[in-house]
């Protein structure tokens, strides 16, 4: 008799840009989740199927068995044949509305055909397509450390507007509202980002938030970069005609043109924040004089803007604030798997994520064998991998390193990372010129541990994922100046006992309290998925030594 066929829900991004696959089990566990971009090894992966089959084998091998059938979840369920609805064509060109358009009718017809070629169109039992937005919220309430919450997500445009508010009660989900029409924070600044010289559909918003340190908004360019959107009590609503019209010119007037310095751009990027964090701390005013929470969720590509973020907690009412690793489109890959298991589990509420954002791929054991076994550099194993990370960086290192299972979303948090140490002044500029060949201002990351951050900076909260930019404190900035932003601040991550940042910066020497990290890549590339892409990024750069597990990689003659 054949053994009974195990069942699992499939997620997939299916916006058009950002593909992801999450696998959850049917007990509620989330086994997998990763964004395409890192095994295609495109930015962002604008069209690509989310199950393109020769990206997805390896995950559906290692936790789906042959006989395993599947619910298959998206992340998009349009209300009207378009799929997009209410796209802010003011701040799209047409050619742009079009495209966007294209890609997500695409992503959405072609889903799960990779699924039905590598395992047949019988092993999917089920697609259910959810609303992009509730994906959105769902993937935060996996790993919130609550149970109770306002959810607001914020981002370009969903299946029907860019904002909708949701209440979690008791781990479950509740829209409150959404938004229609064209006011779309996301877009808006997606359209300042291109003005101040940078491209919004590479992802390039976070140089906006790094460049927005350099300056202090015009307040006149900020005040009527302001009027752009009213509110409907919360709900935004984008100005109209001649006003309209004489506000976007004014913005275009400020544009950096091709030849103009980076730094010409720096007031332009510097409003952008500013109204940004205006018109979000509007909705979540307003949203709490309604009904108000002691806890806030943040979901929605605006969810990775960390400047505004490390804003939040402590006013407005809210004492804790929650992002998810990945908030952006990949995020809703999960988002959308988790929901699929929940309608078919009413009785129950999401299980509550236990693996934090390390979800993605393993490292390759014989990959890792046949990189030491080539001669090409010279290698050696470490009795102790932690300490041996820390001995080097504390020499003055930069190093790679590449450990367990990648992170699920946009940023290393020490798998699949590059980390030096934070007290040479000249180290920021070194890793951004000989390792990451990117902008010399663009800030780096603070790691400290979790039960320290009190000592390094102000507004302290926990920020497992590197979601909130926070002040610095004086007396700490002064020690470890490569990774203190020009306005005194800090994106910081904070490490567990257990993990391999806590480990090495437990076994660096006193005073170093600090590490810095940055994803393990170079300009234009996503981060590294695999053995080769992170001994390419150690034979072409100037990074010092790689560590993959318990192998020390460092260049010959080095």
């Amino acid at each position: 008799m054949p053994a009974e066929a195990s069942h699992f829900y499939l997620g997939l991004a299916t916006t058009g840009h950002d593909p992801a696959l999450a696998i959850v089990s049917d007990e509620g566990e989330v086994l997998f989740a990763e964004a395409t971009e890192r095994s295609a090894q495109i930015k962002i992966g604008w069209g690509i199927p989310s199950d393109l089959p020769q990206l997805i084998k390896p995950a559906l091998d290692a936790f789906c068995p042959e006989n395993a059938r599947f619910t298959l979840a998206t992340s998009w369920a349009p209300l009207g044949p378009n799929g997009l609805i209410g796209v802010a064509t003011p701040f799209v060109r047409a050619e742009q509305q079009s495209w966007l358009v294209g890609l997500n009718a695409t992503a959405r017809s072609e889903a799960g055909r990779g699924i039905a070629e590598l395992r047949g169109e019988h092993a999917i039992a089920a697609r259910r397509d959810f609303d992009h937005h509730l994906c959105h919220a769902a993937n935060a309430l996996h790993c919130a450390p609550f149970d109770d919450a306002l959810c607001a997500v914020m981002d370009g445009e969903g299946d029907v507007g860019a904002l909708s508010m949701f209440d979690m009660r008791e781990r479950r989900l509740k829209r409150r509202w959404r938004s229609w029409g064209p006011a779309s924070l996301g877009a808006i600044y997606g359209w300042l980002t291109d003005l101040c010289g940078f491209d919004w559909a590479a992802g390039e918003q976070w140089k906006v938030m790094g460049l927005a340190a350099f300056a202090d908004p015009p307040p006149d360019l900020e005040a009527e970069l302001h009027k752009l959107i009213g509110f409907d009590e919360a709900r935004p609503m984008l100005r109209e005609g001649e006003e309209l019209d004489r506000i976007i010119q004014l913005a275009r007037s400020h544009a950096r043109h091709a030849n103009d310095p980076i730094d010409a751009a720096a007031p332009l990027a510097a409003a952008a924040q500013a109204v940004f964090a205006r018109w979000a701390d509007t909705i979540l005013m307003r949203e709490q004089e309604r009904e108000p929470h002691s806890n806030l969720m943040l979901s929605g590509g605006c969810a990775l803007n960390s400047s505004y973020n490390g804003t939040v907690q402590g006013r407005m009412g809210f004492a804790r604030v929650h992002v998810p690793s990945a908030p952006g489109d990949d995020g809703n890959a999960l988002g959308a798997a988790l929901l699929a298991w929940q309608a078919d589990h009413p009785h129950q509420s999401v299980p509550r994520g236990a693996c934090g954002a390390f979800l993605g791929t393993h490292v390759d054991a014989r990959a890792l064998a046949k990189a030491r076994q080539s001669g090409a550099f010279r290698t050696h194993q470490a009795a102790d991998r932690a300490q041996a990370t820390a001995d080097m960086v504390a020499a003055g290192k930069i190093v790679g390193v590449m450990q367990g299972r990648a992170e699920f979303g946009p940023r290393a948090l020490g798998h699949r990372s590059i980390l030096a140490d934070p007290r040479a002044p000249d180290m920021k500029d070194r890793i951004n010129k000989a390792v990451k060949g990117r902008e010399s201002y663009r800030p780096f990351a603070p790691v400290v541990e979790a039960d320290r951050i009190d000592e390094f900076f102000d507004r302290s909260q926990p920020a497992p994922f590197m979601s909130f930019t926070l002040p610095w404190r004086k007396e700490a900035a002064e020690r470890f100046p490569a990774v203190v932003h020009a306005d005194g601040t800090g994106r910081v991550q904070t490490v567990e006992r257990g993990q391999f940042l806590f480990d090495v910066l437990q076994a660096m020497p006193e005073g170093a309290d600090v590490l810095l990290n940055t994803s393990l890549n170079v300009m234009g590339k996503p981060i590294v998925h695999n053995v080769e892409d992170a001994i390419t990024v150690l034979a072409t750069t100037e990074l010092d030594a790689l560590v993959v597990e318990d192998v020390i990689f460092e260049k010959l003659g080095g």
